[in-house]
């Protein structure tokens, strides 16, 4: 830093002349002395010195405590106050000026120094500190959020506009009253008052508001709210006040809402189509299977009646698969011990009863392998399984199932390699997708796959494609599937 500039405010002359030789030995820049409190007003705004040396008693009607009132108005500047024995009776006036210090005529150098540099300190020290105070409210003043401040007595100290317009309560009308007064929190269920919000965080603790918490405005209007609060420590880690964030969430509960009814309403739709193709199935199923029976049915028109079944059938996949699908994504579906043996078991049994030649190779045992799963699972190893027969296209289906532990140990990491024709780089990155397969030829619903992600996914696990032979896609997928372990008793 620079020197330090001083302005000079004494009548005496001869006293300003040694205040002055004195300074400026010692280093400091004078930058200009006044003898009346005007001159001492107009030299302050004129020259901004980093400190005044103000003469209590000056020349005019005025004293130097005026012209501090005056400067201090206008500019933020740290005064001395120099003063003889008998200026002690305006001291108590003085005080009111918030000056850095008081030296009494006649004065030691060591004195005047001492004062000077204390005096620069706290002023560079109170200068930042303003400046940070100012930046920090600036800053709450501009967040969307509103913001609450407490003392350690739970008086509110601080509002923020947005905290203004939910509460009702101007900073000015605000500041000084307990936080209850302005933030007064209600059940919207029970009617119930939340008492004693600040008394908890300023204790430490967290702020626990419920989805009902309802803020009641200053002219009695209700907001829903969702809030934080937290302690606000000083420097040695002691509490000294409380700060309270919140919103009005008032558009979010009402897009939950809307939300809500429209799943309900999806929920009943699904149920509705279900229901009804279902019923609409097994009737064309069942006539279609009693046409297929028909003694003397044409060869032809029986192959068309079997297409025909097998569309019905598909259907009532494709139903069972949403329902599947929709029971996943609501959560309703919870997770339990499972082994996956006997799941495994049920999809190979149900794979094997097609009329292909198919044949599975497996090392899974039961009461080895347990996960964190639910009655889903076989879905899992049948559309799996099921894929890997409706793309292989040789006369003998050859599958093998392989599990291992993943390499952190969380996981059962089970991986279906079949010898179908494969399926393209692009298309194992959307292959579970819904209603998305690979290749131009691709069969079925398109939601095997999708609810197989879907179920893996809801246990904690993960599941990818890579070829089965890397590099050579023509060889076959492998479908690697990673389920957590169970790690309860």
């Amino acid at each position: 830093m620079g020197k330090a500039r001083i302005l000079i405010v004494e009548d005496e002359a001869v006293v300003a002349e040694n205040l002055e030789m004195a300074i400026s030995d010692a280093g400091y820049d004078v930058v200009g002395r006044a003898a009346s409190a005007d001159d001492a007003v107009n030299a302050a705004i004129a020259h901004k010195p980093d400190l005044i040396l103000m003469d209590i008693i000056l020349i005019g009607d005025k004293t130097g405590i005026d012209a501090s009132y005056e400067i201090k108005e206008k500019l933020d500047i740290p005064i001395i106050f120099l003063t003889a024995y008998s200026d002690l009776e305006f001291i108590d006036r003085a005080k009111n000026t918030e000056p850095y210090a008081y030296i009494v005529k006649p004065f030691q150098e060591a004195q005047l120094f001492a004062s000077i540099e204390m005096a620069l300190y706290k002023s560079q020290v109170a200068r930042k500190l303003k400046e940070s105070e100012e930046w920090f409210s600036t800053t709450l003043r501009s967040i969307g959020d509103a913001v609450i401040a407490t003392d350690i007595s739970g008086c509110v100290t601080f509002t923020n506009p947005a905290s203004e317009e939910l509460t009702g309560w101007k900073q000015e009308d605000a500041v000084g009253k307990p936080l209850e007064d302005i933030f007064n929190i209600i059940n919207e269920e029970t009617g119930e008052k939340m008492e004693n919000l600040a008394e908890g965080v300023l204790r430490g603790r967290a702020l626990e508001l419920t989805d009902q918490s309802v803020l009641i405005a200053r002219d009695g209007v209700k907001v829903p709210i969702a809030d934080s609060g937290a302690p606000i420590r000083d420097g040695k880690g002691d509490i000294i006040g409380a700060v309270l964030v919140f919103q009005d969430v008032t558009g979010h509960r009402q897009a939950e809402k809307r939300i809500e009814e429209e799943y309900r309403r999806a929920e009943f739709y699904i149920d509705l189509m279900g229901h009804d193709i279902n019923n609409m199935s097994q009737i064309a199923s069942g006539y279609l299977d009693l046409l297929s029976r028909t003694p003397g049915l044409p060869p032809e028109s029986r192959k068309y009646v079997e297409v025909a079944l097998g569309h019905v059938r598909k259907s009532a996949d494709i139903v069972s698969g949403v329902k599947t699908l929709s029971e996943i994504r609501s959560g309703e579906v919870e997770l339990a011990k499972i082994d996956i043996y006997p799941a495994f078991a049920s999809a190979v049994a149900t794979v094997m009863a097609q009329p292909r030649d198919v044949e599975i190779n497996s090392d899974i045992s039961p009461g080895k392998y347990v996960i964190r799963g639910n009655t889903l699972l076989p879905n899992v190893f049948s559309n799996l399984l099921n894929n890997a027969v409706k793309f292989d296209r040789h006369d003998l289906v050859e599958i093998d199932v392989d599990i291992s532990s993943s390499d952190d140990g969380r996981y059962w990491r089970l991986e279906f390699k079949d010898r179908g024709r494969g399926i393209n780089g692009d298309y194992k990155t959307i292959i579970f997708n819904r209603l998305e397969q690979a290749g131009a030829s691709a069969q079925g619903s398109g939601l095997g796959l999708t609810i197989t992600k879907y179920i893996v996914e809801s246990y904690g696990g993960n599941i990818r494609v890579v070829d089965r032979i890397e590099g050579d896609r023509t060889q076959g997928s492998n479908f690697i599937v990673l389920l957590p372990k169970w790690d309860g008793d």
